[in-house]
């Protein structure tokens, strides 16, 4: 866990274009640090002319303030090498490609009167003092072949001494111009000293910058279901009912799946996903609610996540096929506006789940729902109001196999009040308090807390006590952005010597891709995460 990274009069142009959009060890960091994965290909001759960090599988990082050569799967260059506790070793000229788990490209801003200094974070190293031999192999794994576990900023609740996943936070903001906010209901209660506490964790190859942490209060009545709608307010929601009909493109009937948050989930007909080309990638389901009677307002609530689709698409297309070239979209595409609003316009365009309102035979979209991450269960709501009759009919659209749907239902819908709790106390994993932290956190500005693979930390709210039998519900606001690590797999073997262009065609391919490995990848993936503890 590193002290704020600071980037003045940054925080209002990234929430804009985030909405076109749909995100243990530490040392120094300046006023300003902006972090961007390079690639090599083991069998390109390329020049990095800005600093580089190189994080070695055996726990050391080696640093290149004046950039480095990459010849032919060599790391060449003037290196400054860094042991587990950040102590300077011997410098080193002469690196072989094989033993780097993953590189980043740095540069540096001093804003006023700051303290020159960087974070020299030996994040491979932390990760094996924190984990023992276990993260080790996976380390050298994800090196070799990287469609390891990836995710944004994982959140836990611990209930009854055993950590439960919570929530995921900003899902895909994967550069700082696309950072988001995030709202997520949460099961977890207030402890018996009335605070609430949520562990922290980097469970991946990522490096995370977390802006802002908030906890939301909504007190309720007790017949009430709380959630956020998919622009983050609080609905309040009574008298769910599940659809009356539910047919998928295919014509299966999955009325029964939806109908209640049991881990039956709705995938797309296996038929459907190998007919899948650039001209027709889509899926949907049709369903009918009865309509409540007397209300004004209706709420569409879905318990759903993604699928590993995105997942695919990122790391085999967009990184891995380019290889070397991938640097190009990682760290000039994505941190201009012009071309990462074209980008997240397109991404925003084709991705996410389309929610439509059937009459007839036309289709009206009312809603769209980005897309929420593969890891946790997410509850949303789509509000609108109440129609003049007594059924709806409703259709989810969203490109094939993309979403996980665990529970679709309907009912009277309501906009309560909202609390707004301020952090009140960060922990470090050696049980500290970290005041530093804490500051970097308590508000959405240009101050951000970084962290690396196997860093975790404790974030603490303490709201007033409820009044006896008064119901309440808690959700997290979280803001953010994160980068992805470029792994040795994927610079090893690039396939392709074209940029990145988004169109169709490359949807497509990801979801014939997808098609062919999703078993093999869902296994993988999921017993890849790093350990925290």
């Amino acid at each position: 866990m590193s002290p704020p990274n600071r980037r003045p009069n940054a925080t209002l142009p990234l929430i804009t274009l985030a909405t076109i959009i749909l995100a243990a060890a530490g040392c120094f960091i300046v006023q300003r640090i902006a972090v961007n994965p390079v690639a090599v290909s083991s069998t390109d001759s390329v020049r990095v002319k800005s600093a580089v960090k190189a994080h070695l599988l055996d726990g050391t990082t080696v640093t290149y303030p004046n950039g480095v050569e990459l010849v032919h799967g060599m790391l060449r260059g003037a290196g400054r090498r860094y042991d587990l506790a950040l102590r300077e070793l011997p410098s080193v000229s002469v690196i072989p490609l094989d033993s780097v788990l993953g590189m980043e490209s740095y540069s540096t801003v001093i804003d006023g009167g700051a303290t020159a200094g960087y974070s020299i974070l030996a994040t491979a190293g932390v990760i094996v003092v924190a984990a023992g031999v276990a993260i080790a192999a996976i380390a050298i794994q994800c090196a070799h072949d990287p469609k390891c576990f990836g995710s944004c900023p994982t959140f836990y609740s611990d209930s009854a001494g055993t950590f439960r996943l919570e929530a995921e936070g900003f899902s895909y903001s994967i550069a700082s111009l696309f950072e988001a906010r995030d709202v997520d209901r949460l099961r977890t209660t207030a402890r018996p000293d009335g605070s609430v506490r949520l562990e922290v964790r980097n469970e991946a190859y990522e490096t995370h910058y977390l802006n802002h942490l908030e906890l939301l209060e909504v007190r309720h009545a007790a017949d009430e279901f709380v959630l956020p709608d998919a622009r983050g307010r609080s609905v309040a929601v009574r008298n769910l009912r599940p659809a009356t009909r539910g047919v998928d493109r295919a014509g299966h009937d999955v009325a029964d799946l939806l109908a209640t948050a049991d881990g039956r989930v709705t995938r797309t007909d296996s038929a459907l996903l190998a007919r899948a080309d650039a001209s027709d990638f889509e899926d949907h389901i049709d369903m009918t609610f009865p309509v409540p009677r007397g209300v004004d307002s209706v709420a569409l609530v879905l318990r759903l996540r993604n699928s590993l689709l995105n997942t695919v698409l990122l790391y085999d297309i967009v990184l891995g096929d380019r290889g070397a070239r991938s640097l190009d979209w990682l760290g000039q595409t994505t941190q201009q506006v012009g071309p990462a609003l074209a980008l997240g316009q397109w991404y925003a365009g084709k991705m996410g789940l389309r929610v439509l309102v059937l009459e007839g035979d036309s289709a009206r979209e009312i809603a769209h729902i980005r897309d929420t991450g593969p890891v946790a269960w997410k509850d949303i709501a789509v509000v609108l109001p109440a129609p003049h009759q007594d059924s709806l009919r409703l259709r989810l659209s969203y490109v094939a196999d993309n979403w996980r749907i665990d529970r679709a239902a309907l009912g009277s819908a309501r906009i309560p009040a909202v609390r707004a709790w301020p952090l009140a106390e960060v922990i470090g994993a050696d049980d500290r308090t970290d005041t530093t932290a804490l500051r970097s956190l308590s508000a959405p500005d240009a101050q951000y807390l970084v962290t690396s693979p196997a860093q975790r930390f404790t974030a603490v709210w303490r709201p007033t006590p409820t009044k006896s039998g008064e119901a309440r519900t808690f959700l997290l606001a979280s803001q953010g952005y994160y980068t992805e690590w470029i792994r040795q797999g994927w610079l090893a073997a690039p396939r392709d010597t074209l940029p990145f262009r988004p169109s169709n065609a490359v949807l497509a391919n990801a979801v014939q891709r997808w098609r062919v490995e999703q078993d093999s990848l869902e296994v993988k993936f999921n017993r890849t995460r790093v350990p925290v503890r």
